[in-house]
């Protein structure tokens, strides 16, 4: 992924295989704006990014190299383009006067067609051209985000190619701007792992301890809702809340920005929602927009209750933590390595023999 990083330092959420072009969809035709900004020549990448996990994730590789020297290498080898991305998210996707990084389409919080960006859906938004889509091909159509979701999707794709990536071009002319508290959240994890590898290689903090706290201190003021006892999402255009219960709230604790009062409440809050479907399901199922078998409406995703877990922990909860890892496993042991799985059963859902699914209860048994 960071050999596909754009010169501004954003990390591309597709970096596109040449060999393997008409087995996705969107490809890089669609982004056609997109390989003028990437650092490295041919490289073929969409225009978006993804919740900057990228970082912890390089955190938690060095982590398990128990050779130091193989360790510090590792680190040292991509600590520059860490911290290119890291800044890019603190700094780039900033609005004027404000601390938090702007989300600029649905694909970048990973939680596609959530019914936290259902205004976007009812905007009635249609690409300039047609389009043919692949993903519900080897899926059934009701796992998948609806044609006009995807109207949606492609329209937006189209209004960033407009505006050459540029965020306030591109907010000019666009119905969908958001603070999404999940990304926010990984980015201060992020940024706080990055500092942990400079100091393993006695290098200065990436990201100073003053705007880490007043990053946090926006966070909670944007995103706390002391009445839902929740963590919401952020609509930068209406410039308000978007109150739509999700476990993104939950999944967002582990980034460690979350006050662990205010943690532990969002935790007991939304389990107390979803009483009777199995932990966590990404929506609670007396919600009106509860689908429970559709993408991110409602099943069961182990990368949301992998980060759960680490963020209970973290607030206090270690005893939920461990139990949440253990009913994961259980579902992995019974259902197999899904895509996710339904939030009542566990039945299978979407793609079989996924390899995020492996990844991380492979991190789970391996402690």
């Amino acid at each position: 992924m960071l050999a596909a990083q754009w010169w501004d330092g954003m990390v591309p959420h597709v970096h596109y295989d040449p060999r393997h072009l008409a087995e996705y969809f969107p490809g890089p035709d669609r982004w056609p704006r997109a390989q003028q900004h990437v650092r490295n020549p041919g490289q073929l990448t969409s225009g978006i990014s993804n919740p900057p996990v990228l970082i912890t994730s390089a955190w938690l590789i060095g982590l398990r190299q128990s050779d130091q020297r193989l360790r510090h290498a590792f680190w040292r080898r991509v600590r520059p383009a860490l911290a290119k991305y890291v800044e890019y998210w603190g700094s780039a996707r900033r609005r004027p006067g404000h601390l938090l990084p702007v989300m600029v389409h649905p694909w970048e919080s990973g939680w596609d067609n959530s019914p936290r960006w259902d205004a976007l859906r009812l905007s009635g938004l249609k690409p300039r051209q047609p389009y043919f889509r692949l993903d519900n091909r080897f899926v059934r159509a009701s796992e998948r985000p609806t044609d006009s979701d995807y109207d949606a999707y492609l329209a937006l794709v189209e209004k960033l190619e407009d505006a050459d990536f540029e965020l306030e071009r591109y907010r000019s002319d666009s119905p969908f701007c958001v603070h999404d508290v999940l990304l926010d959240a990984a980015w201060y994890g992020a940024a706080n792992d990055l500092n942990s590898i400079c100091a393993s290689l006695a290098d200065p903090p990436a990201v100073s301890g003053e705007r880490l706290a007043e990053f946090a201190a926006a966070f909670e003021a944007s995103h706390w809702d002391e009445a839902a006892q929740l963590y919401f999402d952020w609509d930068c255009r209406r410039e308000e809340r978007i109150r739509t219960p999700s476990a993104a709230g939950v999944a967002a604790l582990a980034g460690g920005v979350a006050k662990p009062q205010r943690g532990r409440a969002a935790w007991r809050r939304y389990a107390e929602l979803c009483r009777g479907a199995l932990a966590v399901c990404t929506v609670p199922p007396a919600d009106p927009n509860f689908e429970p078998e559709r993408y991110w409406r409602g099943p069961v995703w182990l990368n949301v209750n992998w980060l759960a877990a680490r963020g209970l922990a973290q607030v206090g909860l270690a005893g939920e933590a461990r139990a949440l890892v253990s009913q994961s496993l259980a579902l992995v042991q019974e259902h197999g390595l899904a895509e996710c799985f339904d939030p009542f059963d566990g039945s299978p859902l979407g793609a079989g023999g996924f390899s995020w699914s492996a990844a991380l209860a492979l991190d789970w048994l391996e402690g």
